[in-house]
């Protein structure tokens, strides 16, 4: 996890070095420019830069907030939220919307800001990541400006017309098609029990999930999470859905695919596509044996999964992976946990995090007491309670982003 220092992991130690004197560059312009008062970011990251040729500048918070013109020559900022004044952040607010209408994204770490999310559409939030899935982010942005170009900026423009009641009435019965896409019965089993969580921020969602029985032995399931919001995020989920394939048929033959196998296709799927409008997403996808209760799991850019264990704290299930859709070779991890009854595991879209935990101020990631308050319940009560968790968490209707859950219990 990243710690209040800024890009500094808690589990990664590591020596910081001074970027400027590590590159000489023009600061007139660079690919990335990193909003900080610290003096250092960390050396994994600038080795990562340096290694793909990506030029990079750091200035203070009061440089980025106080200038106002002076920022559009970069491919995306990463910005340290926890040394933004609260008297500053409708300036920052209003700062990172013009850099976004000009097809500039930004990623904000340490959570110390309280944004309207859904109002943007290349501004990403972190709460917990690791330097690999930071460096994911930086990378996603860059092949989005790219690809983008300085012409295609103007998409991500407003609309100038306020949205007609014929449009609104297209997008609730575009929330209903999506809806029929998501399973409309979970498998419960005499040993393993399943509950899930879906509510969209608007009429439609940036979210999918799934579960399914896939022989005797084993189920399937994940949540995939497109980034962006509203029409395209949802379009996306669609076909997010279609291109997951968890098992093939050949005549009277079946194979069954591991879950690296399946995010690996996933993401070749979105890489051949060659989206418009440069659209990624995240996705954890696990394999089940009810007969074992051995689970396997891979992510790629998605939060990470909870194992709760009676007469012990939860723990997060790691693993690394990229988002999908950036880059065809990106490389993913695959692990298996072995479950035993009692066992529940709980899976989570980025709506939701606020909701589970935080990262303290010695950057390690603790649940939220709300949310702990839930584990002893069974599967299915605990995902009701947990959905009064995340309405109780919100202070603003701005603050609503799409929410999904899935999670079982061994019985």
């Amino acid at each position: 996890m990243y710690s209040p220092t800024f890009l500094l992991p808690e589990r990664i130690r590591m020596d910081r070095i001074n970027v400027l004197d590590t590159i000489g560059l023009d600061t007139s312009y660079a690919d990335v420019l990193f909003v900080t008062n610290q003096e250092r970011i960390p050396q994994q990251i600038s080795s990562q830069l340096e290694s793909h040729s990506v030029s990079w500048k750091k200035i203070s918070v009061a440089e980025f907030i106080g200038d106002e013109d002076n920022w559009r020559d970069f491919s995306t900022i990463v910005l340290d939220t926890s040394e933004v004044r609260s008297n500053r952040t409708e300036q920052l607010w209003s700062r990172l919307k013009t850099l976004e209408q000009a097809g500039i994204g930004a990623i904000l770490l340490n959570d110390h800001v309280d944004f309207p999310f859904d109002r943007f559409s290349l501004v990403k939030m972190l709460q917990t990541a690791s330097v690999e899935e930071i460096w994911g982010r930086i990378e996603t942005n860059l092949a989005f400006h790219n690809r983008l170009g300085v012409a295609g900026a103007e998409i991500l423009q407003p609309p100038s017309s306020v949205v007609t009641e014929d449009t609104t009435e297209q997008l609730r019965m575009a929330g209903y098609v999506q809806r029929n896409f998501l399973p409309q019965k979970l498998p419960n089993l005499r040993n393993v029990r399943w509950a899930a969580l879906f509510e969209p921020a608007d009429w439609v969602s940036g979210d999918i999930y799934d579960v399914a029985r896939l022989d005797e032995q084993h189920i399937g399931f994940y949540i995939a999470d497109a980034v962006g919001h509203s029409m395209p995020a949802a379009l996306l989920t669609m076909f997010l859905k279609q291109a997951i394939k968890m098992r093939e048929t050949t005549g009277n033959e079946y194979r069954i695919f591991g879950p690296v196998e399946v995010v690996r296709n996933l993401n070749a799927a979105m890489s051949d596509q060659h989206l418009a409008g440069c659209l990624f997403a995240t996705c954890c996808y696990c394999l089940l044996n009810v007969r074992t209760l051995q689970m396997t799991y891979a992510r790629a850019g998605h939060p990470y999964p909870v194992i709760i264990r009676k007469g012990q704290p939860p723990r997060q299930l790691e693993g690394t992976g990229g988002l999908l859709g950036v880059f065809e070779d990106t490389p993913f991890d695959q692990h298996t946990v072995q479950l035993e009854t009692g066992d529940k595991v709980f899976l989570f879209s980025d709506g939701c995090e606020s909701s589970v935990g935080d990262t303290d101020e010695e950057g390690k990631f603790t649940f939220n007491k709300d949310f702990l308050t839930t584990t002893n319940m069974p599967i299915e009560k605990m995902m009701s309670e947990f959905n009064r968790v995340v309405h109780r968490k919100r202070k603003d209707p701005a603050e609503i982003d799409d929410v999904t859950a899935v999670g079982f219990e061994i019985v």
